[in-house]
This record gives structure tokens, C-alpha cells and sequence, in this order.
């Protein structure tokens, strides 16, 4: 029987886990994905869209299940890969003073293996919480033991996203994605043996970041004017012909119609252990928010 991957979910109180996690549970996105939360009354499910209750476990429309973790994190997993059918992937919150890192051990578990861990960050106050007397350590934990972090509320505050993405992507050496609205295929499969536990390897940093729209003649003149530190280019932008996919390997670029079922988001592989100021430019002429 194949194992069940596992992502966890964590960020400090208020970073935007809920929204998140209330995002997987009830998009219509085709995946059977099964979510732990701490408590049922932490997320806001539409009744209509429970199709059924047994064994602590809540089963809605769109194929994803919902478990509380109330009674026991050992007892909630038994129950997930109980399922028949069984689920495609199992994602597990955190309390908002938990370690992800240590939650994510869970993953050794028989039927499950770890996928990653997700950080979500609130843009406006994680600074703030890293230089908190009582809980900063706490947060910078949470931070630098993710495989992602997202910054959540772009659309609140794009300013002070960039912001904080330069700054966790360069001070804290770990890759970013602006924004909690993307694809699932982003945020689950980022499995930690193939990015390493803090961005990748050491000679090298990544980021992700969200493209404004564009012309697809902009966006092969902006892929081949990338700075010399980028090694890697690879997403997908709006433009006036629609959703475009866009890579570079080395010299070579490649723009092409994209699948209408994914978010735009455009990801970027430099040499080096921080991201230049040349490179930040360089995105910052692509939109990015």
C-alpha cells in the first residue's frame, strides 16, 4: 500500500493558517485531500458541504475530509489512513505556538510519509514577533525549519509583502511565495529531501514571488535581461493571451499557453546564499507583488 504524503501547516497566531487551510477544504480543485486541525471550530465549513460524520471525521463534497486533533494527534492520524478510499494527501495544522519541524516527525508514521512544512507569515507583524522578547525564538524557529514560507494578505498590503519576502529570502534563507491564493500543486508535493530544509543547497537561494500581467513580447524580454545570478526561471503569468507558462534554463527561454486551472506565480533559482540587489530589481520590472 502506498503511503500517504504529509504536509504541515504552521505560523504564528494571526499569520493566516485558517484562511488557508479553509482554502484545501473547500476548493473545488479535484484532489481527495485530508486535513488535521487542532479544533473543528477553528475553521468555518459550510454545513451543505458535509456529506458525512464518523469517527471524529468529516467528510464534504469535493472528496476532502476533515479531522480534529482534540482527542490525540496519534488517535486522528490512525483514523485518516483508516479511509476507503484513502486520501491523496494529508495536510496537518499546528498550533500557533507549535514547532512545525517537530510536528512534521509525525510523517515517520507507518502509511504516511513527510512531504514539507508550510509557514504562513502575516507580512504586517512577523518582524515584529522575530524580535519579540518572549517569542521570538519561537517564530524564527517556525520560520527557518519550513520548506516554504507564505506571506499571506498580498492583496491587503503588497507593499509590505515584497518587503518581508526580500528580507526572509535574504535574511533567513528560505524560500517565499507571496500569497496563500495559489494552485495546491504549489503548496503540497514540496518534499524536503529534494529542496533541503532551508531553501535548497547551499550555493544557491530561491524565491517565488506573483507576476503582474503582462505581453508575452515583455515577458521574453524580461526573462532574457535576467541578472547573471539566476540559473533558473519557472511559473505562470497573465497576460493579454491569457495564462502564459514561462522558463529559462541558462540562456534559453520558453513561453508558452498555460493550463487554466493554475495560479499565476512565477519562481526563481540564483547561485549564491542571498538574493542581489540586481536580481530584486529584476523582479520587482515583472510585477511582482
Amino acid at each position: 500500500m502506498s503511503r500517504i504524503p504529509l504536509t504541515v501547516v504552521g505560523g504564528y497566531l494571526g499569520a493566516g493558517k485558517t484562511t488557508l487551510i479553509n482554502r484545501i477544504l473547500t476548493g473545488d480543485h479535484g484532489r481527495r485531500v485530508a486535513v488535521i486541525v487542532n479544533d473543528f471550530g477553528d475553521v468555518s465549513i459550510d454545513e451543505s458541504l458535509i456529506v458525512g460524520a464518523e469517527g471524529g471525521v468529516r467528510a464534504l463534497a469535493n472528496g476532502c475530509v476533515c479531522c480534529s486533533a482534540v482527542d490525540g494527534l496519534a488517535s486522528a492520524l490512525a483514523d485518516i489512513v483508516a479511509l476507503d478510499p484513502a486520501p491523496e494527501h494529508l495536510v496537518l495544522e499546528v498550533s500557533g505556538v507549535g514547532d512545525p519541524w517537530a510536528v512534521a516527525q509525525w510523517g515517520r508514521t507507518p502509511g504516511y510519509e513527510l512531504d514539507g512544512v508550510v509557514v504562513v507569515v502575516d507580512p504586517l507583524s512577523i518582524r515584529t514577533w522575530v524580535d519579540d522578547h518572549y517569542v521570538g525564538d519561537t517564530v524564527r524557529n517556525q520560520i527557518v525549519g519550513a520548506d516554504l514560507v507564505m506571506v499571506s494578505h498580498a492583496d491587503d498590503a503588497p507593499g509590505a509583502c515584497v518587503e518581508v519576502g526580500e528580507w526572509l529570502t535574504t535574511g533567513m534563507g528560505v524560500p517565499v511565495l507571496v500569497g496563500t491564493d495559489v494552485s495546491l500543486a504549489l503548496l503540497l508535493g514540496r518534499r524536503r529531501v529534494e529542496i533541503g530544509g532551508g531553501g535548497g543547497h547551499a550555493d544557491h537561494v530561491a524565491t517565488s514571488f506573483v507576476p503582474g500581467p503582462v505581453k508575452r513580447a515583455e515577458l521574453r524580454a524580461w526573462l532574457a535581461a535576467a541578472p547573471s545570478p539566476v540559473v533558473r526561471v519557472k511559473g505562470f503569468v497573465s497576460s493579454d493571451e491569457g495564462l502564459l507558462t514561462a522558463q529559462r534554463f541558462g540562456k534559453r527561454v520558453e513561453v508558452v499557453r498555460a493550463r487554466s486551472d493554475v495560479a499565476p506565480v512565477m519562481s526563481i533559482v540564483c547561485h549564491g546564499t542571498e538574493l542581489t540587489a540586481d536580481v530584486w530589481r529584476w523582479c520587482a520590472l515583472a510585477g511582482a507583488s
